[in-house]
């Protein structure tokens, strides 16, 4: 079992090394972040004027779109889907051609930072066929180390049909390269945002949980939230250290149809999460009794 220190050195490491052999590398790595007016952004157009209570759901970190088959994969993979939780979004030429195939869908994104040479947006991006009701984000304080940029949680919430509540869609990509106090206190500034939303509620995304210390502090605030989280088969999910970064929490509410991640696609270093739920607000009251 490796300790903190040594996934650290690690990560810190293999780190240095992306950075050294990317073909964005340059001697300062001025990766400029955005203002905070600057942070979302929005393009697409809605087809929808609501969710049905049954949402097939994508949660997938891109990889920049680095990976050979990431088009062909992308393009099966987001078909129909009701909501795509996207990590690792990269707004460069390439990515924008893929989004814009679905001209039916809206684009909320959260940028952390500008990246390459031509400083495209990178960060997370929720996508579906219904315009959102609203957008927000939460920042981290503290920064990555040697690119000095911070990470970022998109928060949207969308109408349900035949329903009064909003679905609230949290989508994350969790502090990476830091200790577990930094990781700790980044996951409280998200709870803090959290808590005093109303349910149904989805939590979704690449929180970085590569360490027993991480996944203790995820569990936690799973735990304070009331959140469940979804246990997926097949598993395929990425592991570090025998703990899978990615995850899908969800309210009482929602029931999950099913949860798969495939060993298959090739387009990623990460495999998608692929989640059928259905919003049941019945299933909140029997669980009370």
């Amino acid at each position: 079992m490796q300790t903190l220190s040594q996934i650290s050195k690690t990560l810190s490491l293999t780190m240095a090394l992306f950075f050294s052999g990317s073909t964005f590398a340059s001697d300062n790595l001025n990766y400029p972040v955005p203002t905070n007016k600057n942070v979302i952004l929005t393009f697409g157009l809605s087809s929808q004027a609501s969710l049905s209570k049954r949402m097939n759901i994508l949660v997938w970190n891109l990889h920049k779109g680095a990976n050979d088959d990431f088009v062909k994969d992308y393009d099966s993979l987001a078909n129909q889907k009701d909501l795509v939780l996207s990590q690792e979004m990269y707004l460069n030429p390439l990515m924008r051609m893929v989004f814009s195939s679905f001209p039916d869908y809206f684009y909320a994104s959260a940028t952390s930072f500008f990246y390459g040479r031509d400083h495209d947006r990178t960060g997370v991006a929720t996508s579906s066929p219904v315009l959102p009701f609203s957008i927000d984000y939460v920042r981290t304080e503290t920064l990555e180390p040697v690119i000095n940029s911070p990470k970022i949680t998109l928060i949207t919430s969308y109408p349900i049909r035949f329903s009064t509540k909003k679905l609230t869609v949290v989508n994350i990509h969790g502090i990476n390269f830091v200790d577990g106090y930094s990781y700790k206190k980044e996951m409280n500034r998200i709870y803090e945002a959290l808590k005093k939303i109303p349910s149904p509620l989805i939590f979704a995304g690449d929180f970085n949980s590569w360490s027993d210390e991480r996944f203790a502090i995820l569990k936690e605030m799973g735990k304070k939230l009331r959140l469940n989280e979804a246990k997926f088969s097949p598993d395929y999910r990425m592991r570090f250290n025998k703990h899978p970064l990615d995850h899908f929490y969800y309210t009482n509410d929602i029931k999950i149809i099913s949860a798969k991640v495939e060993d298959f696609y090739q387009g990623s270093d990460h495999k998608p999460l692929e989640v059928i739920v259905e919003y049941s607000p019945q299933l909140k009251l029997e669980k009370k009794q």
